[in-house]
């Protein structure tokens, strides 16, 4: 994306895939790759690292500077 919008590109927003781990029919509940994890016991929501570097490229307003 980094490039396109280098190359000109105009990009108002990007969907992550998922904000929470959830279920995949061809492999159940692994693997997750949600922003957030989810206890399937308790239903506890647990922010990931990876949350963090998403937010940090919007406050930039660019690319992360921890990158």
């Amino acid at each position: 994306m980094h490039a396109a919008v280098a190359d000109g590109v105009r990009v108002e927003g990007y969907p992550r895939w998922s904000p929470l781990d959830n279920y995949e029919w061809a492999s159940g509940f692994r693997p997750t790759f949600g922003l957030v994890a989810v206890d399937r016991r308790t239903f506890v929501r647990t922010p990931k690292p990876s949350l963090a570097w998403p937010g940090g490229v919007a406050q930039a307003n660019g690319l992360d500077p921890r990158a």
